[in-house]
């Protein structure tokens, strides 16, 4: 299925968001059943060696040092599902910091805006001096009438682009990019932003993001220890891919989104440019195919579009 995205970056990490989410549920699955198998067969055989239960369970799966009893009988479910949430919780947040970067490369902007994308808007007198609104409007200054008229038709159809929703994805974000940062910075106790970050996410609605829940999170007090929902994270996955697909939206418009389409024509198409027939139809046909050879959606074949790529001497 071709993803309708422009950003080489956004790609790579839609479909690694998509991987995750193919594993995630089997995965627990499998470990829900693992529990219940080791409990069955100790109740049966309380003496079981760690070393008999390597050999009932883990033989062949060349894993080695797994402590069945340890993990499947002493440790919870519901501490078991923390480990994963939090594992999980890493990945997505890995996954967006990344995309920042990658994105901001790729178009040609200043990697400093990396940090105002992960933050929703600060408005001084009215107009965005920090965050998101900041980040878009300086990627974005100027507009790319070409990009606008002839990719963005086809991005724009994502069925995860969320632009009414964007800030209050961000509040999301927010959330989970706090608990992490408590996580690992302070010991797992709620910090002073994670309780601010979590006051603004409980504000929301399922309205305000586009969604039919909010994802699921634990109330905590400050000074408790963190405790993530895994339902909640594998839900902050999709706020992740939301963020991603909305804003490869929005800079699709730019002037850097020209540069990006350039490069990726001239990696896939060589140097010279490429001979198109003179018959009109013909013509637009050809540039349809020569843009979905880029991994990109069928683009809008206008006048102006065709001309931008003669004067590129992508076609002649």
């Amino acid at each position: 299925m071709q993803e309708k995205l422009l950003l080489l970056t956004s790609k790579q990490v839609a479909r690694r968001l998509t991987e995750v989410f193919d594993f995630v549920w089997p995965t627990a699955t499998a470990i829900w059943n693992l529990r219940w198998q080791v409990a069955g067969y100790v109740s049966a055989s309380p003496a079981a060696t760690e070393s008999e239960l390597a050999g009932r369970f883990v033989a062949g799966s060349g894993i080695r040092g797994a402590n069945l009893r340890r993990s499947c009988i002493d440790s919870s479910w519901e501490d078991q599902q923390q480990e994963f949430a939090r594992f999980l919780l890493f990945e997505f947040c890995s996954l967006y910091e990344a995309w920042c970067e990658g994105t901001l490369n790729e178009l040609g902007a200043a990697a400093s805006l990396s940090k105002h994308l992960q933050f929703p808007t600060t408005f001084t007198n009215g107009a965005p001096s920090k965050g998101l609104r900041h980040a878009v409007n300086s990627i974005v200054q100027g507009g790319s009438p070409t990009m606008s008229g002839s990719i963005y038709p086809a991005i724009a159809k994502n069925k995860k682009n969320s632009p009414l929703h964007i800030e209050q994805l961000l509040v999301c974000y927010r959330y989970f990019k706090e608990a992490r940062n408590s996580l690992v910075h302070a010991g797992g106790s709620t910090s002073t932003q994670f309780v601010s970050a979590e006051a603004a996410y409980n504000q929301l609605t399922p309205a305000q993001i586009g969604l039919k829940e909010v994802p699921v999170i634990n109330g905590h007090t400050a000074g408790s220890p963190i405790k993530i929902s895994l339902r909640g994270v594998v839900g902050f996955g999709d706020i992740v891919l939301r963020l991603v697909s909305t804003l490869d939206a929005e800079f699709s418009k730019s002037p850097g989104a020209e540069h990006a389409f350039l490069q990726r024509w001239r990696a896939c198409h060589g140097g010279p440019a490429v001979q198109v027939s003179a018959n009109p139809n013909l013509c637009r046909e050809r540039i349809k195919r020569l843009v979905r050879k880029l991994d990109l959606p069928t683009p809008a074949v206008t006048a102006q579009f065709e001309t931008w790529l003669r004067n590129n001497q992508c076609i002649v």
